[in-house]
This record gives C-alpha cells, structure tokens and sequence, in this order.
C-alpha cells in the first residue's frame, strides 16, 4: 500500500477536508491570476461571457456526474457489506442448528466451535479499525479448526445425507466469513479517487479563470461551492471506510445471533 493510499484510508477525515478545500481554494487563484495574465485589463465581451458561461457549465457538468459515478461505486460496497452481515449471521445459525443433528459428542463440539466463531465474527464488525487485523486472523484459526472438526465428524458417515446436509452449511460458513474480510478490504479503486480530485481542482482552477473579470471575483459563490464538493468528497471516502468511518454497518444481526446463543460451556435446547 503506497503512501496515498495510506493517507486516503487513514487519515482523519476532516483532515483530508481541509487539504481538499484549502487545494480548491488555491487553483481558483491560480486560474486567476491565468485569467488576468491572458487579458491584461480588457473587458469581457458577450460573446466571451457567453463562452465561458458554456464552458463553466460543462465543467460543473461532468464533475457532478464523476463525484455520481464514484458515490453509486461506494454505496454497492456498502451495501454489499451490510448484506454479507445478514448473510454471515443466518449461514452460522443455520450451521449451528444442523450440526446438532449428530449423534455422540461430535455435535456438541461442533456447535461450541460455531458459537465460539460467531462471537468472533461479531466482536470483528464492532470493532475499530486498530483492533479488525486481529481478529481476521483470530476468524481465519478458527475456521480452521473449525474446517478440520467438521471433516473428523463427518469422515464416518460421509455417504449418508447427514453428512452433506450438515457439510453444505459447515462451507457455507467458512465461504462467507472470507468473503465478508473481502468486501471490507475492497475500496473505490485509487485511481478513479484520483482522478475525482484532480477533475476537481482543474474545475476549481477553470472557476477561478471563467469567473475573474474586470468587476468581480465571486470568491463567496466559489466558497460555497467548493464547500459542497469537499462534502460530497467526503461523503463517498467515508462509505468507503467500513473500519474506520462514521458510517457504519448495522451489525445487529450478528449481535441477536450471539445473544440467543445458550452460555459457554452449555448445550442448546
């Protein structure tokens, strides 16, 4: 992970606002002091206004419909997130339910194994993003004692239908926790990031040249607008922070899961 990369997911957020807008801020000067180079104190005419009215259009134009093509990018990875929660949650209850279906001491092993998982799996979507590393690699020993249990089980009654009814939800199990660390690692692509703030600062830039003329800078105008485009900037890097951002995926379904879950060290009804 280079230093960006580091920096876009680490880095506080308001911070990253601030360098943001304050770099909007400076290209809007620099297209000025473009603007009062190239028409050194002529004045505008209607046909020039009415250039730059339709270039400045264009611009905001296509920037609106980047900033709506990289927000659609990091709501499917939300929302793919928060659905891999509910997923994971009913693939462990329904795993645990069937494996009590063995007979012997095989069943009640591998129930106390799957609750022992789900807890971690849950203590892992609570978690911060200091504390996630951890217990992925906690998730990933467990799931291997959990994969080693269900094949010292189920290597007796291989040819019965037990074993692949109790089988098939055992590796459904295992599937999704690797695919839910999957989905929370996944981030908008680092390129489209950057090219979402270098058309941003271009479009700041060509601001800053369009609206600097013989009368006024509308340096408020461009404050609010750049102000608004940092927020929507932000907005998409904390969807994508499952970690670390402020919006973060509902995991009641993992908790109610755990809390029907009889104390350790006990059998289930």
């Amino acid at each position: 992970m280079d230093g960006l990369t580091a920096f876009i997911n680490d880095a506080p957020l308001l911070l990253i606002a601030a360098l943001l807008f304050l770099a909007q801020c400076l290209m809007r000067e620099v297209g000025g002091w473009l603007r009062r180079r190239v028409s050194a104190g002529a004045g505008d005419s209607n046909e020039e206004t009415s250039d730059k009215g339709f270039l400045l259009s264009g611009v905001l134009g296509l920037l609106a419909l980047l900033i709506a093509f990289t927000f659609g990018l990091s709501v499917d990875r939300f929302e793919g997130r928060r659905h891999l929660v509910t997923e994971e949650a009913n693939a462990i209850g329904t795993a645990e339910m069937r494996v009590q279906l063995l007979s012997g001491p095989d069943g009640g092993r591998l129930a106390d194994l799957l609750r022992g998982y789900a807890r971690t799996r849950a203590a892992y979507g609570l978690a911060g993003a200091a504390d996630r590393p951890a217990l992925a690699r906690s998730s990933a020993v467990q799931r291997s004692a959990l994969q080693a249990a269900a094949l010292s089980s189920l290597t007796p009654i291989a040819p019965t239908p037990l074993a692949a009814f109790v089988g098939a939800s055992i590796n459904s199990v295992l599937d999704i926790g690797v695919e839910r660390e999957a989905m929370n690692d996944a981030r908008v692509p680092l390129t489209i990031l950057r090219g979402l703030v270098l058309y941003t600062l271009l479009t700041a830039a060509v601001l800053g040249y369009g609206l600097t003329g013989a009368r006024a800078r509308h340096r408020a105008t461009t404050v609010i607008l750049f102000t608004l485009l940092t927020l929507a900037i932000l907005l998409i890097l904390d969807l994508d922070r499952p970690q670390g951002g402020t919006i973060r995926i509902d995991q009641t379904p993992m908790t109610q899961l755990v809390a029907g879950f009889p104390p350790d060290g006990r059998a289930g009804p």
